[in-house]
Formats: structure tokens, sequence, C-alpha cells
């Protein structure tokens, strides 16, 4: 028995040998990570490693911490996303305490500073993943210690300078990605014989230049290679061909060139041999080149082919129908010729074909009928001819059809009719005849339509009032003949509506007074007769609109000859109807209130409030109708001579603002003490009256936060102006130049990025600006940026590049061709902003005394830009702490390369607006991830960007009760003085519940977002164990206070007014694509004027540009006001803000809160058939909260039809 138990004791003598010998080691590990926790995730932190990384467990069973190994050891480090804040070399020290350690992610963190050297001293590294931080400065020359490194990954910081040749000494490495950084520099020219097992090179959206290593094509293992938006040179090497395993190559937006114009050289003979390619973007290179037969040998497993804007030539081969997976096919804006092949139709599975803007001849192959998954066909500006297949009614799936500037003839296909999801439809610019389909039209979908320039007969059909949704729709430039459809004031979302060139009679329906929205009208040479409508969006067109229609009649300003009656009459018969239509119903609800009481007790108080409300806007009604003399009916008048004269005082000299080529600049005061900018026109001087049509009829159809809008206009005798808003912050050009006005980088930054914007949605609409300088950007209050002066502006015609004028710009700024043959084009527009962006930060005028034939403003900066940035622009911008002056100087660099490709001397080298706005975003994103958080508010003249936790502890009496204003989920707001005796508010956030998460979505959501009802951060405090926001302080609280709390009654203008501001608000808010995600009456501040700002962006989201919706899984919207999609499947868009608005337009008018009753939404729709308070405001009210988000209007659109409901009534 004893031998037989010896075995047994010397089992159990090494097991507990094992265990100890675990034991010792996982404490020394635990010991590296404990002191790592407490750098990384402080007691106060929200960070899970906080109650996760204890000695109660073992350490291989923390989070993000992976063991292997026998003996177990510590061999990866997951600590990814925790919201890290802070420097790499603490934890450079501690990871090195980690003996057995092969990966390490720190990616998605808040890291900041340079990477150290230390790092690269940690030979076992197999992976390293530092992506999406801020990290900045070069790479570590050391990096070549990590011998036996697989994945590198620094994408998405801020890292400059080149690559560190001994990058060369990490042979094993499979996954190299460096893309979003500021590196620069050739790629190392043996980088592919040095990694022969590399799978994936990223180093995308970098400043590398000159031309591919052949090297890199050594690399046989290579499956992704992705080299966009850098500035790459030279040919694409034939040698590509060697990558036979490539999935994904994409080479787009650089300037590489093919190594021969013949089809049997070209490169995409050699891409023939990579059989397992899915993607090929080369889009935006100058390649020169021809499609070559051999196409069909590409991948048969090829999904993507996009060559837009390449200058390929030649014609498309017919074995591009060989390629059986594509889904996407790009070749637009080429020099392509020949036909467009029938084998195309092979393509099953395509969904985008995109051929527009080349010089395609011959038919449409009625082959393309057979791609039944086509969700676009962009065919547009070409040459094409014959008719339009009947068959393209059968694709089903078809959302986006343009056919427009090409050669068509025969009839429109009443097929097309039958495409009930499509969304735009654009014929334009042919030659199609026939007539519109009078058949029931059910593209209930439809939202442009543009048929203009063809030669179409017969009769506007009646059944067009069904296309709901449309909001675009251009007949102009056919022979359609007889009335406009009565039924056409029932099309309510229309925008744009041409008609003219055409031979239509009969009048104008005064039903049309119902479109609300529409922005551009013009019936203009027809054969139209009887009195011209003037209510609604009437009021504010022009005689452009109405040209050579003898038989109208009308206001004087029209230019056509005054009507032999009058529609007082009719007026005054509708007024006496309008308030009889109010006071019956008001009448009939105060009899049935007996009724409804007996049967249900509980209801009467929510009648009461309702009743209440309305008997209140009868009372306005009625008065307004006795004091105002049918104020209901006059929306948007002109104003007339004389009152333009009292508010400028008599165009005195003191209000004058300044002076242009046709015109005069006042300040003017009108009713009300309202400011606004009167420009008044010399018709005296040749092309003054031009001028005023061109810039009145461009503002009535432009709607853009960035451009000055036009208020009203006056046309009385021979007297012309425009009223438009009044800009308190003049010109730029006076911060630019004037002693004691100046302008800090953040500043100039957002307001390029702004100018930017609005040129880039003006080139949206066709429209070339033509004279863009700095007394022709203005700054509002807020120093918010906005375009005017739209004199010599021009409007393109649809499939037109350019234009010839005789009118010239301003010296300086003209483009070259602009200046030499009167070309006008939008790359015009963008040679002006190259100059503008230029001169916006070196202060240097184009015309300036030191530039001459030989020196001009950018040979100036490239001479200067070499001995630093200090001497070429104002020392003021670089004034900060050596690191941010490090950022704003690379900052510079890549703003002046924006204006280097802008005034590119060709202007097909020129990139566009939109293009240049996305680099200008970019390059302010990677400022902030550089800088913190840079606000460019000035208070007290002093900027304030960062405070620490002492001050706001003072400014708060130690955070003392008496001062808390509020409190929410995870933050307390409390009410503080600054040491500038300055009143603010001072939002902290709970790091324990939540208060992180908040904080940084505040910060991010806000970040960039400037409107005056938006509150504002003024300041930030983020230190490791505290997190607090300083904002502007709104004296008037919240709005639930005013609606609930007895403190403050509204009356039912100040309610008004206050829902026009939220509107506002949120409308800019979507155009930046944030959502604000929690609307409610609490998130309604007001200031001491009781103007409305939007606050509480706790759970607020930044939608992708393409993206529409976004999915969380926390459901943080307050009850009551929630869409019912995020309620049940966790879908946030902007729909979801509009409903929430609805509600909250629905409490503003009652005083009900939505969850005073389970069901109060379908009552309160109850006692409004009763009551009939507003039709206006209860119609918006139903499109706000409609059950579907698609049947729900935009922010936009609300804020526009709340703005005329109010022009009514007051």
């Amino acid at each position: 028995m004893g031998i037989s138990c010896f075995p047994k004791l010397v089992l159990a003598h090494f097991f507990l040998l094992f265990i100890e010998h675990v034991h010792s080691l996982s404490s020394d590990e635990s010991f590296a990570l404990l002191d790592l926790k407490a750098y990384i995730s402080p007691p106060e932190s929200q960070n899970v490693l906080a109650n996760n990384w204890t000695t109660a467990t073992s350490v291989c069973n923390w989070i993000g911490v992976i063991c292997g190994g026998q003996p177990m050891r510590v061999i990866a480090l997951d600590l990814s996303s925790l919201g890290i804040d802070g420097t790499l070399p603490p934890i450079a020290d501690m990871v090195n305490r980690l003996p057995h350690l092969k990966e390490l992610y720190l990616s998605r963190n808040q890291l900041y500073g340079q990477i150290p050297s230390s790092f690269f001293n940690y030979r076992r590294l197999e992976v390293l993943s530092l992506s999406s931080n801020n990290l900045t400065g070069n790479i570590p020359i050391n990096l070549g210690n990590l011998t036996i490194l697989k994945h590198l990954d620094l994408s998405s910081n801020n890292l400059e300078g080149h690559i560190p040749s001994s990058i060369g000494n990490c042979t094993s490495l499979e996954i190299l990605n460096f893309r979003q950084n500021y590196l620069e520099g050739a790629l190392p020219s043996k980088i592919g014989l040095v990694f022969p097992h590399l799978l994936e090179l990223q180093l995308r959206e970098n400043e590398f230049q000159g031309t591919i290593p052949s090297s890199i094509f050594n690399a046989s293992k290579l499956t992704l290679l992705d080299l966009a938006d850098n500035s790459f040179t030279g040919p694409i090497p034939m040698t590509i061909g060697y990558l036979k395993n490539l999935h994904k190559l994409d080479l787009g937006h650089n300037q590489f060139s093919s190594e021969s114009h013949t089809p049997e050289s070209s490169f995409i003979n050699a891409l023939t041999y990579n059989r397992q390619l899915r993607r090929i973007v080369l889009s935006g290179n100058p390649l020169d080149t021809m499609l070559p037969m051999s196409i069909r040998n590409l991948s048969s497993s090829l999904e993507y082919l996009e060559l837009t804007d390449c200058k390929l030539k030649g014609i498309i081969p017919t074995e591009v129908g060989s390629l059986s997976s594509l889904i996407s096919l790009k070749l637009g804006n080429n020099a392509l010729t020949g036909v467009i092949p029938d084998t195309i139709g092979c393509l099953k599975n395509l969904q985008s074909l995109q051929l527009q803007d080349n010089k395609l001849n011959g038919s449409i192959p009625y082959d393309l009928c057979l791609l039944r998954n086509l969700f676009e066909l962009f065919l547009g500006g070409n040459e094409l001819s014959g008719a339009i297949p009947e068959c393209l009614g059968n694709l089903a799936a078809l959302k986006n059809l343009s056919l427009s500037s090409n050669r068509l003839t025969s009839t429109i296909p009443s097929s097309l009719w039958g495409l009930l999801d499509i969304l735009a439809i654009n014929l334009s610019s042919n030659s199609l005849q026939g007539s519109i389909s009078s058949e029931n039209i059910n593209l209930y979908h439809l939202i442009e339509f543009d048929l203009s320039n063809n030669q179409v007969v017969g009769y506007i059909p009646y059944s067009i009032e069904a296309l709901k949704n449309l909001a675009y729709l251009s007949l102009a430039g056919n022979r359609l003949r007889g009335p406009i459809p009565q039924d056409l004031g029932l099309s309510v979302a229309l925008e744009f509506l041409d008609l003219s060139h055409n031979n239509l009679s009969g009048v104008i329906p005064e039903s049309m007074e119902a479109l609300l929205y529409l922005r551009y009208f013009n019936v203009s040479f027809n054969e139209l007769e009887g009195e011209i409508p003037s209510g609604a969006s009437f009021a504010n067109f022009t005689a452009q609109s109405y040209l050579m229609n003898k038989a109208l009649c009308g206001a004087a300003q029209l230019q056509v000859q005054k009507c032999p009656y009058s529609r007082t009459g009719k007026r005054s018969r509708k007024s006496s109807l309008l308030l009889t239509m109010i006071l019956l119903p008001v009448i009939a609800s105060i009899s049935i209130l007996l009724l409804i009481y007996r049967v249900k007790k509980h209801w009467l108080s929510l009648i009461y409030r309702v009743i209440k409300h309305w008997l209140s806007l009868i009372y306005r009604v009625i008065k307004h109708c006795l004091e105002k003399k049918d104020p209901l009916l006059i929306t948007n008048r002109t104003i007339l001579y004389r009152e333009i004269e009292l508010a400028t005082d008599g165009f005195s000299e003191r209000n004058l603002l300044g002076t242009g080529g046709f015109c005069f600049v006042y300040k003017g005061t009108m009713k009300e003490e309202k400011n606004v900018a009167i420009k008044v026109f010399n018709l005296h001087l040749e092309r003054a009256m031009r001028s005023f049509q061109i810039e009145s009829e461009l503002l009535t159809k432009v709607h853009h936060p960035n451009l000055v809008k036009l208020m009203n206009s006056c046309c009385d005798g021979d007297f012309r102006a425009l009223v438009l808003e009044y800009m308190p912050n003049g010109t730029l050009d006076k911060w630019l130049y004037t002693h004691n006005y100046s302008l800090n980088f953040q500043q100039r930054l957002d307001i390029m990025i702004e100018v930017a914007s609005a040129i880039s949605y003006l080139h949206s609409k066709h429209i070339i600006h033509c004279d863009l300088k700095p007394s022709n950007v203005l700054l509002d209050e807020d120093m918010v940026a906005r375009v005017s002066d739209f004199s010599i502006a021009q409007l393109l015609d649809e499939g037109r590049a350019a234009v010839q004028t005789r009118t010239l710009a301003t010296i300086g700024y003209m483009a070259p061709e602009y200046g030499s043959s009167g070309l006008v084009s939008e790359k015009a527009d963008v040679y002006s902003f190259g100059i503008l962006l230029m001169e916006t930060f070196t202060g240097k005028k184009p015309t300036d005394d030191i530039f001459n034939a030989e020196m001009n403003l950018w040979n100036w900066i490239c001479e200067s830009l070499p001995h630093g940035v200090d001497k070429l622009f104002d020392a003021t911008l670089l004034q900060s702490d050596q690191e941010d002056t490090a950022a704003k100087t690379r900052c510079i660099k890549s703003i002046m390369k924006v204006a280097w490709i802008c005034t590119a001397e060709s202007f097909s080298e020129r990139k566009t607006m939109t293009e240049v706005e996305c680099k200008l975003h970019r390059i302010k994103s990677r400022l902030q991830r550089d800088t913190g958080l840079i606000e460019c508010e000035e208070m007290q003249r002093e900027l304030y960007p960062r405070i620490s936790f002492h001050e706001l502890k003072l400014a708060t009496d130690g955070f003392s009760e008496r001062n808390l204003l509020d409190t929410g989920e995870s933050s307390f707001v409390y009410k503080g003085t600054l040491k500038d005796k300055c009143v603010v508010a001072i939002k902290k956030f709970d790091l324990q519940k939540r208060g992180l998460e908040s904080f940084e979505a505040h910060s991010k959501v806000l970040l960039g977002i400037r409107h005056r009802n938006v509150v504002k951060i003024l300041k930030r405090c983020s230190e490791v164990r505290f997190k607090a926001l300083v904002l502007e302080y709104m004296p008037n609280g919240p709005l639930q206070n005013c609606l609930h709390s007895g403190m403050n009654f509204l009356n039912f203008r100040q309610r008004l007014d206050i829902m026009i501001n939220v509107a506002s608000a949120l409308s800019y808010l979507h155009f930046m694509h944030v959502i604000h995600g929690n609307l409610n009456p609490t998130n309604v501040l007001l200031d001491k004027d009781m103007v409305a700002r939007i606050s509480g962006f706790s759970f607020g989201r930044c939608l992708d540009k393409d993206a529409a919706a976004t999915k969380t899984t926390s459901i943080a919207s307050t009850y009551g006001y929630m869409a019912p999609e995020l309620a049940s499947t966790g879908t946030v868009s902007e729909k979801s803000d509009v409903y929430s608005f609805g509600i909250l337009l629905m409490e503003t008018f009652t005083g009900i809160r939505p969850e005073e009753e389970m069901n109060w939404r379908s009552r309160f729709f109850f006692f409004q058939q009763l009551t009939e308070l507003s039709p206006s405001i209860l119609s918006l009210i139903h499109c706000c909260t409609a059950e579907l988000p698609d049947e729900r209007k935009t922010m936009t659109e609300i804020e526009s039809l709340l703005v005329r409901f109010k022009e009514q009534f007051f």
C-alpha cells in the first residue's frame, strides 16, 4: 500500500509546485497591469477596468487580457475603445514589464503626444494597433527593432514626416496601415522586397508623393492595396499584374498616368493576371488611355470597376459584358466614344451604371432592360439618338434615371409611368415628341421630373396632381398648350416649377398659392392672361417669372398691365368666410361640452385647456382683421420706396455700409426695430437693372445657412432695392485688414469651410457666383460666414459646363480663362476660392504692391514657406503652446496645398468645391484631434478653449447647492461666475453614471456647430477625474418652466417664435448631419430676450454624410417624445427629431404634457376636429408625428411653414 501511494504523492508534489509557479507569475504580471490600471482608469472614472481588474480574480480572467502558453502568461492585451486619455510613455514602461506580450491593441482611445521610441524596444511584439487616437510627431526610427512584427496599425492619427527606413527590418509584416495621417515623401524603394508576407497595405489620405516603387509588386501575397487620396505621380507600372492575390486596388484621386496611350499596352492588360480582384478604383487620375479588349480577362469575381474622371478615350469594349459579377460600373466624365455595347445587358448583377458626360452615340440598347437589379442609370451628357426603349419601364428597382442632354427622339414611353419606386427622371435637352401621358400617373415617390427643352406637345395632364412628393418640375421649352391644371396646387411639395417657353393659355390658378415651399416659378413666354396671384410664395417672384405674357395683369413691379378689377372684394368675402369657419366650430364645441362631460367627466380638464388656447387665437384673428385690414391675406408684399427712405433716414451717409459696381448698401431699421441691409441699385448705370433681376431671382431660389437671405424687395417706379439680412460683423475684408479687428486660427478655418459649403451648394444648383472675394463674405453676429452679392452670377443650363460672359469680376480673383476669354464655369469659382483661402491665412491681397508679373501670391508663399510659417503668416495665428503651434503649422501647410489645387492654371486640374470642402473638413478634424476642443467664440475679447477644475470650483462656490440649476441622468448644471464677472452655466458630468459618454457626445456633436439657436460651448474642462462644459447662461430657464410651472406665461406669438427658433436650430443641425436625439421642453432654454436655444446633446449623434439613419442599443429619448421606430427598432434618424418636434409643438400650444394621458395624441386630434385652432399648425403636427418616418416632413420644410404662418398673422 505504501508503494502504491508513492506515485500519488509525487504527482501531488509536482502539482503544488506548478500551482505555486503559476501563482507567482500571475502576481508579477498583475502588479504591472494594476499599475497600468491606475494610470488609464482612475478611481472616479467609468472605465470598465475599474471594477474588473482586481486581485479578487485571476489576471487571465480580466477584461482585455488574454493568456496562453505553459505555464500561462499574458500574451495579448486589448484596451481598445476604453476612452483612455493620456500619453504613451507611461503605458510603454508598464507594458515592457509583460515579458511574453505578443499583441497590444490601444485603438479608438484619446491618446495624444508622440510615440515613444521605447515602444519599439519590445522585440517580442507581433501585433501593435494604435489607430484612431490623437498621436503626433514622427514615427520613431527604431521601429525596425520589432523584427517579428506582423500587424502594425497607426491609422487615423496626426503622424507626420517620412516612413523610417528601418521599417525594412520588419520582414514578417502582414498588415501595414498608415491611412489618414500627414505622412509625406516617397515610399521606401525596397518596400516590396523586404515584406514578402505583406497582405494589406493601406496608405490612403496622406501626403505621399513620387511614384509607386516597382518593388511593391514583389509582395506577391498582397490582397489589399489602397493608396488613394495622396499626390502620387507617374505611370501605373505594368508589373502590377504580379500581385495575383489582390482583392482590392484603390489608387483613386492621385496624379497617376498610363505608361501608354494604346490599349494593347495598357496597365489594365496587366490587371488581367489578378484573378482574385473584386474592386478596382482608379477615379480622379489623368490616365489618358483606352479601355482594352482584354478587359474581358479581368477577374470573374470583379464587383466594382470605377474609372470616373480619368480622361479615358476610345470605345467601351464589348468584352465588358464578360464581367458577370459586376455590381457597379462607373465610367462617367471621360471622352469615350462609340456606342453603348449590347453586352452590358449580360451583367445581371449590375446595380449602378454611370456613363454620363462622355461622347457616346448610337441608340440606347434594349439589352439594358435585362438589368433587373439596376438602381441608377446615368447616360446624360452624351450624343445618344433614337427612341427611349419602352422596356425601361420593366426595371422595377430603378430609382434614378438620367438621359438628359442627348439627341433622343420619339415619344416618352408610357411604361416609365409604371416605375412606382423611382425618385428622379431627367429627360431634358433632347428632341422628344408626343405628349405627356394622360393616364393615371402613379409615381408617388417621384421627387424630380425634368422634361425641359424638348418638343413635347399637348396638355399638362391633370393627373400630375397625384405626385404628392414632387419637388422639382420643369416642362420649359416645349410646345405645351392649354391651361395650367387647377389641381397642380395639390402638389404641395413643389419647390421648383418652370413652365416657360410653351404655348400655355388661360389663367395662373389661384389654387397654386397653396404651394408654400415654392422657391422658383417661371411661366414666361406663354399666352397666359388674368391676374397674377399674390399670396404665399407668389409675393416673392419678380417680373422675370412672367415675361412675354401680354394678357397678364397685376402689381406694377411685375412689369405687367394693371388689372381692370381687384380681388379686394373677393378677399373681404374670404375673410368673412374664414372668420365664420373659425367661429362656428368653436361655438359648436362649446355646445357639445355638456355631452362630452356626461360621457367622460375626466376629459373636461383637457377640453378646457384646448378651448382656452383656441379662444385666445380667435381673439387675435378678429383683432388683426379689424385693426390691420385683413392681414391674413397679405403675405410677403413688396415694400415701397417711402418705407425704405424712412428706414435709412433718407439714405443718410451715416447708414451707408458700402458701395458696389451697381449699388449702394445701407443699414436700415424696419418696423419692430429690426435691422436690415438695403441694397439700392443705381439704374443710371448700365447693367444695374439686369443685376437686380439676376440677384433677386437667384436669392429666391437658394436656401443655405451660409448664403445671405433675401427678406423683401422694392420695385417702385424707377426704384429698385433688395432688403437683405443685416450682418452686424461686416465683411471678411474688414476683419482681415482693419486695425483692432482680428480673427484667430479656428475662426479663419471655420469661415473658409462655411464659404466652401455655400459655393458647393450653389454649384449643385448650377449657379456660378463669379465674384468671390473678402468683401463679398459677410459675418453675422456669431461670426458665421454668409456669401453675398450675386449681381454678376451666372445660371448654367442643364448639361452645360461653362458659359461666356463679357462682365468681368474683380482683378486678382479671376481665373485665367475668365480673364482671357470670358469663360465662366464652376472651376472659375474654385480658383477664386483658392485665392481667398491664401489671402485669409496670409493677410496678403493678391493685388498687393509686392506682387508683379513675375511674383504672385502663390509664388510668394512657395518661396517663403521653406523659411518657416512664422515668416509667412500672421504671428498671432500661431500664438499658443508648443504642441498647438506644431499642429497649426501642419494645418497651414495642408491648407496651402488645398489652395494650390484650387488655383491650378488649367481648370481641368482643379478639384470641385465639394471635394475642396471635404478636404477642409478633414484638416479641421485633424486640428481638433491635435489640440483638443478649440472654440472660436470670444468672451470679453479673450478665447477660452480650456478651463481648469480649480477655476470651475471657484466659479460655483464649490459647486454649492444654491447655484444648482438642474440635474439630469448623468450631469448637474450649476450657475457660475467666472473671474471676469461673466455669468455662465457649468455642466458637470457624473462619471459614475454614463457621464463620460455624455461628455464625449456633447463635445463631438457640437464641434463646429455655430447657430444662434443652439447653446454654445464656451469652455471645456477635461481632466482625468473631472469632465465639465462651460455653456452660455440662459436667464429665463427651460421652456418646461414657462409651460407648466406658471413662472412665466407665454402669449401666442411668443410660443410661435420659440417653435420657429427650435425648428431653425434642428434644420441647421440636420444640414450638418447631426441628430439631437432627445428633444423635449427641458432641453429648450430661453435667453434674456426669450429666444430659444436647444441644449442637452447627451444622446446626440453625428451621421455619416451618405447615411440616412443609424442604430442604437441604448434608448435614450424621453418617454412621450420618442419616435415609434426608435422605441421599436432603435433606428435614429433626422425624422426621429421631427417626431419629437411635433410632440413639442402640440405641448407648446396646448399646455398638455404627452405623459398625462396614454393616448393623448389621438384625443388631441379628436378635440382639434371640434375646435379648429389653426389648420396650419394642426397640419404641421400631423405631418411631424406620422407613424412612418417617410411620411414626415423635413425640418427645413417645417421651419418654412411656421415662418409663413407667422407672416400671415403678424
